[in-house]
């Protein structure tokens, strides 16, 4: 590990060195200019988002409706072998 009193003296060099950084003049409004004209998502690429969102929800869905739809195949194959079965007297 790096001794922390090399770590402070490293820290306090880069802080004098930047410290004459400053934004351009104008760089705030050209910011907030910038927010202020984005463009609204478009109808579709909302819908695109949202479905990002339901996407885990339609998945449970579709393989609870598999699931369903097997066994309800089952219950009809049994109850059509049951009526196959069973015979009619005169």
């Amino acid at each position: 590990m790096t001794d922390p009193e090399d770590f402070d003296q490293r820290l306090a060099r880069l802080a004098r060195s930047t410290e004459a950084l400053r934004p351009s003049a104008g760089f705030s409004a050209r910011v907030m200019g910038a927010v202020a004209t984005e463009a609204l998502p478009s109808w579709l690429e909302s819908a695109r988002v949202s479905s990002r969102r339901l996407l885990p929800i339609a998945a449970i869905a579709a393989a609870l409706a598999v699931v369903w739809a097997v066994q309800a195949e089952r219950s009809v194959d049994d109850e059509l072998a049951t009526s196959y079965a069973s015979v009619e007297l005169e």
